[in-house]
């Protein structure tokens, strides 16, 4: 039998890849390790990275149709200015986003949970009342068992448990920390990490041509030519899709959030503007999120009203089946280019696998396999002489 110097070279990178995996599977803790140490010494980069990707998508609006004009601009420094103004633009609106939710939201809430607390004994009292009404035909009273308890006392204590409970993390933070000190240190290197993770991203969005030019360069030179061509199309692929993705979503909160505005409207339920605001966010996170929005929701209408609380609870319910099988679907799929009901199911699938990560990344990654099998069965098709038969 004759072996090529390629067969050799085959058969050697067999061997070292299969002692290289052993390796790595008999000492897992120490691989875990370095992958630790790489992660924490590439944050800021990667933060970095995927700052620049979601800033991507509001620049790549103002750059090709709020500003579009200055592209046409027949002066050259006019024309030099659109990407600097775009990012600006694009900063200035997502920082504006956050402060706006971080000012409206939070403190409602704050209050909320404080409201909710000091009524739920008066709640309680009339849940038992209502109770004795509907059971008196029974000859059963709620009252019989539960009307001796002070639920004024047990509410206080719940709250002071929550309070303790907090006290004990902060104790534990101090702990961890060591000193106020150290804490103030530990939030201002985190600031700082924001800020230089967010000046490299303005960096990648300045001169992203110039940065892909330079990865396509790298592959071409390092990889054999018909491997680079598939990676650089597979990676403008993926970036296109998990752009497009993210597109997507934020349209599906957005509408979702004016679907929620219109119908709390309609149904006169109170905090309609800052409810719709807090479902829209929370949407963003596939599965767990609209719960979580709706528990927030129900939470600061039942300061003022039980019953619309519990309606509204019923109301969201049904535009989140509403959502969930017609909107989210047409929408997400369509900036995706997959037919909704792959989405759906790569929404629930992934949610099994991975939780709330997995529901995440499930859709783009499925737009990818999706798309590259489309490819691959056009190009089998293609090849057959003749007609297909029908």
């Amino acid at each position: 039998m004759n072996i090529n110097s390629k067969n050799v070279r085959t058969i050697l990178f067999i061997i070292v890849f299969t002692v290289v995996l052993l390796a790595a599977v008999l000492n897992i803790g120490a691989v875990f390790g370095f992958a630790g140490w790489v992660w924490g010494v590439f944050s800021n980069v990667t933060a970095g990275l995927a700052i620049a990707f979601v800033l991507n998508v509001p620049l790549r609006i103002f750059e090709n149709r709020t500003l579009y004009a200055m592209r046409e601009h027949r002066s050259a420094r006019v024309r030099a200015l659109l990407r600097p103004l775009s990012i600006v633009c694009s900063l200035i609106v997502t920082l504006g986003v956050i402060i706006v939710l971080l000012l409206v939201i939070f403190p409602r809430l704050v209050e909320t949970v404080g409201a909710v607390i000091a009524q739920m004994p008066d709640y309680v009292n009339d849940i038992i009342a209502w109770g004795d009404r509907v059971l008196e035909p029974f000859d059963f009273s709620l009252s019989a068992y539960l009307g001796d308890i002070n639920w004024d006392k047990v509410f206080t204590d719940i709250g002071n448990t929550l309070s303790e409970s907090v006290d004990g993390l902060i104790g534990t933070a101090g702990d961890v920390f060591g000193t106020a000190a150290n804490v103030g240190t530990a939030i201002v290197s985190g600031v700082i990490d924001v800020v230089f993770s967010t000046i490299i991203a303005v960096y990648i969005l300045a001169q992203k041509e110039c940065v892909g030019r330079f990865v396509r360069r790298c592959i071409d030179a390092f990889f054999p030519r018909r491997f680079a061509a598939g990676l650089e199309g597979l990676a403008v692929r993926a970036a296109e899709t998990f752009s497009n993705f993210i597109s997507g979503q934020l349209a599906d909160s957005c509408i979702l959030g004016i679907l929620c505005f219109i119908g709390m409207t309609i149904f006169r339920f109170p905090n309609a503007d800052v409810i719709s605001v807090v479902i829209g966010v929370t949407s963003l996170v596939p599965l767990v999120g609209a719960l979580v929005g709706i528990v927030i929701g129900a939470l600061l209408i039942l300061t003022t009203d039980a019953i619309k609380a519990l309606l509204f609870v019923v109301f969201m319910l049904c535009l989140q089946q509403i959502e969930g099988n017609l909107i989210y679907p047409k929408i997400v799929g369509k900036a995706v280019g997959m037919p909704g009901v792959l989405v759906l199911c790569a929404v629930l699938v992934g949610g099994n696998i991975a939780g709330v990560l997995g529901g995440l990344c499930a859709v783009p990654l499925t737009a990818m396999l999706y798309s590259l099998l489309r490819e691959a069965v056009e190009r089998r098709l293609s090849r057959r002489v003749g007609p297909r038969s029908h």
